[in-house]
């Protein structure tokens, strides 16, 4: 059967294509325009209903069989599906890398036997009779359009010319293998036959074959590595920063002639080469890192020189054009950099972090100066900016741990030193290395945030000043006073940081830094007094500007000081009652005291809240180290339950507190009541229950649409359970129990003598419970028939109750149904 989809074929002239064809080589009709793949598309619809119709040839025709309408319009053709195999280009491409991997092995093979069999001519001639067949056969498939082809012909030229290379060093025509003039050969003959056959398919076939133009670069790169190895003395600096350039003129090349694979590869052989000068100027001065061997031997000049070399890409508009342009010009100032830290690489640990640091100081402030510049300045300062940060992190470290172990909670006199000493750096370059840093860190950042970095960076200066002074042993209330004396400035100055909430977040700044040297003053009370009412007298007066001040949308920062003054107010007076003696059990009542007096005086959420969080802690400390330990604990609950019951009358807004503090109260009652030896109940729940029957009749008395289950069931509850507990688990012969009793009738009386449902309930149901507990005794001594006939008569009384329930409810259910 015909087929008229033929993507191998011409559709007009029936010429056979190659792979991948942009025109038909015979007749020149376009193949890549979309009526090519309309009129394709179209052909393999033909080829479908093609098919349909001859199926349909074996099967009898009926009369209503429809006949093609020459008018009719064809429907519209449907794409042809392909596989999800091998594409038409892959097959080829797969046999012709196989053809020529076996093409190069049958020559080396052929070599290997005939080459001793063939005179010098004989050789000569059979080795350029094959280079020259394969590189004419290369270009001659390339103007055909057989660029796969072409390709791997290419291929197995190159190959070629390295077995003519081989071939020649085994005839003494070229240096033994293995040896440097054998990799120069070696390399230029590569590099010369890809840029040849290049050209040749450039000028002849007008076509541009891969594999030739990557050959030049790597070709480069062994010429180069050759060149170094005649003499690695003095000349493979020389052979580097040639292939540099050579790498340079090959990009020109590419660019010049179009040749864009030649470009790409030249490139990256060019940054290679650059790398291993590099590496080479200096692995070959190690040992020479003093300033005038440096410079001397020509350490210097060469690295300077590799650094002029970096410069090199921006020779090319479009490198200079790219947002990648300052890499270039980075890389060149980290080598001139370079040049000037490597000679001090050998002076100390103390030199090479002043020099680095340096370094860094200078390409940031390059940076500030000019923010064009930034890109450029950012590479020398991060790459040289490793020795300042290991110092900050190890003498930071050393201080910190110095300032930590100078004594126990109140052990030391005000006097005290820090003792501290440095490794590895000398102490004062701690505050050269975070000036460095903070620098750095202001070249790098857009200008909006300069402001705010800056001022950090004072605050870190500051840090790495009473780091230096503890590892050089300075006295810690020397140390702490100016750290202490910045925070309680941004307290009360409230600097601001150039944002919306920029004031705030100094507030919050000040007492991070002031907190933490109050906390580092610890070790001395004198020092711990002084630093924590400083900083509570800050806060207060920062807390007491801000009342009224309207709160802004976003971050809650304004709550900070009044979060922060009840434990800053607490710690000081804990450290004050040390300096003057005062007992530790004494003293957690005084803390409790002024704490609650705080609350009920400042009268803001976030107070209260610290408040809750903070007293209970001196208060439990107070109470562990009292010597009668229930006498203080009732002492404690009694005066937290007072403040909080105050604070509760004293604002509206927390009148629920009122419960809290009522049952603080109760519960210092209980703890003295159990010290006394007390075991009646009713003198635990009895207060309690009398305040809530109060509250309870109040809020009835003044609220008419309340219930008494509401307001008076509670106190209830808590008046006679108890009571009734110990009743019906003891005697239910004793005073107490007539005198339940008697309150329980009471209770049912009242409650339906004035119509509250509360008292009756819990007066019935506890007089009931009572009742049945007098009548334990002598139920146990009712014989059993007794009991069962009572329970029958209970139960055929309900019964009968219920029935006539039942037939009252039908017959008011039938009356309702015959109402019109």
């Amino acid at each position: 059967m015909a087929t008229f989809a033929r993507p191998d074929l011409c559709p007009d002239c029936g010429a056979v294509l190659p792979t991948d064809p942009v025109s038909c080589p015979r007749c020149g009709l376009p193949l890549r325009h979309p009526l090519a793949v309309e009129l394709l598309a179209t052909l393999g619809r033909a080829d479908d209903l093609l098919r349909r119709l001859r199926a349909t040839a074996v099967v009898p025709a009926s009369t209503g069989a429809p006949v093609l309408d020459p008018g009719r319009t064809a429907p519209a053709a449907e794409p042809v599906r392909r596989g999800a195999g091998l594409g038409q280009s892959s097959v080829p491409r797969l046999l012709l890398t196989l053809g020529a991997a076996c093409l190069l092995v049958a020559a080396v093979v052929f070599l290997a036997v005939a080459w001793s069999s063939l005179g010098v001519a004989g050789r000569t001639a059979v080795l350029l009779a094959l280079t020259g067949s394969a590189a004419a056969a290369s270009v001659a498939l390339g103007r055909r359009g057989l660029g796969a082809a072409a390709e791997a012909l290419g291929a197995v030229t190159l190959g070629l010319v390295v077995l003519d290379v081989l071939g020649a060093a085994q005839a003494g025509w070229a240096p033994d293998l293995g040896s440097a003039g054998f990799g120069i050969v070696l390399g230029a003959a590569l590099g010369a036959a890809g840029l040849g056959l290049s050209a040749l398919h450039r000028t002849l076939g007008g076509q541009d074959p891969v594999v030739p133009q990557l050959v030049p670069g790597p070709a480069l790169l062994v010429v180069a590595g050759a060149v170094g190895a005649l003499d690695p003395g003095s000349a493979i600096e020389l052979a580097w920063a040639g292939a540099v350039l050579a790498a340079a003129g090959l990009v020109a090349l590419g660019a010049r002639t179009g040749l864009s694979v030649l470009r790409i590869a030249a490139a990256v052989a060019g940054l290679v080469a650059w790398l291993v000068l590099v590496v080479v100027v200096v692995a070959e001065n190690g040992d020479r890192m003093s300033l005038a061997r440096w410079w001397a031997h020509g350490g210097a000049a060469w690295m300077l020189a590799a650094s002029a070399l970096g410069l090199l890409p921006l020779l090319e508009p479009s490198v200079r054009a790219h947002r990648l342009a300052a890499v270039p010009a980075a890389a060149a100032a980290a080598g001139v950099s370079l040049t000037v830290v490597f000679a001090a690489l050998d002076e100390g640990a103390d030199v090479v972090l002043v020099v680095t640091a340096s370094t860094v100081a200078v390409w940031s402030l390059v940076a500030l100066v000019r923010p064009r510049w930034r890109p450029v300045a950012a590479g020398p300062g991060i790459a040289f900016a490793g020795p300042a940060v290991a110092a900050v992190l190890v003498l930071s470290g050393a201080a910190a741990e110095a300032l930590l172990r100078v004594g126990e909670p109140y052990s030391v006199s005000g006097a005290v030193r820090v003792d501290g000493s440095a490794p590895i750096w000398d102490a004062r370059l701690l505050v050269v290395a975070v000036l460095a840093l903070v620098l750095l860190v202001l070249g790098l950042v857009r200008s909006a945030w300069r402001r705010r970095v800056a001022l950090a960076g004072l605050g870190l200066l500051g840090l790495a000043v009473l780091g230096a002074g503890a590892l050089e042993g300075a006295p810690l209330g020397v140390l702490l006073l100016p750290v202490l004396a910045a925070g309680l400035a941004l307290v009360v100055v409230r600097t601001s940081l150039g944002a919306t909430h920029g004031a705030d977040v100094g507030v919050v700044v000040g007492v991070v830094v002031g907190g933490a040297a109050a906390a580092l003053a610890l070790p001395s009370a004198v020092l711990a007094a002084s630093a924590w009412t400083a900083l509570a007298l800050a806060l207060g007066w920062r807390l007491a500007r801000d009342v009224g001040r309207p709160v802004r949308p976003g971050p809650r920062w304004p709550l900070v000081p009044a979060l922060a003054l009840p434990a800053a107010l607490a710690a000081a007076l804990w450290s004050a009652g040390e300096v003057v003696g005062l007992d530790v059990s004494v003293r957690g009542g005084v803390v409790l005291i002024l704490l609650g007096v705080l609350a009920v005086v400042v009268r803001q959420d976030a107070v209260d809240v610290s408040v809750v969080l903070v007293a209970p802690w001196a208060g439990a400390v107070g109470v562990l180290a009292a010597d009668d330990v229930s006498v203080s604990l009732a002492v404690h609950l009694t005066l937290a339950g007072a403040l909080v019951v105050v604070r509760a009358l004293t604002d509206p807004r927390r009148r629920p507190a009122a419960w809290a503090g009522g049952l603080l109260l109760a519960a210092a009652t209980w703890v003295r009541l159990g010290d006394l030896g007390v075991e009646a109940p009713e003198a635990y729940t009895g207060p309690t229950a009398l305040v809530l029957l109060v509250v309870g009749w109040r809020v009835l008395r003044a609220t008419p649409a309340a219930s008494s289950q509401a307001t008076l069931l509670p106190g209830l509850v808590l008046a006679v359970l108890p009571s009734l507990l110990w009743v019906l688990a003891g005697d239910p012969v004793s005073w107490r129990a007539l005198l339940l009793g008697g309150g329980c009738l009471l209770l049912v009386l009242g409650g339906a003598r004035v119509g509250w449902q509360a008292p009756l309930v819990v007066g019935a149901v506890a007089g009931a419970l009572l009742v049945l507990r007098e009548l334990a005794p002598y139920a146990a001594a009712t014989p059993q028939w007794v009991l069962l006939a009572v329970a029958g008569l209970l139960l055929t009384v309900v019964g009968i109750s219920w029935e006539r329930r039942v037939r009252d409810l039908r017959v008011a259910g039938g009356y309702l149904a015959r109402l019109r």
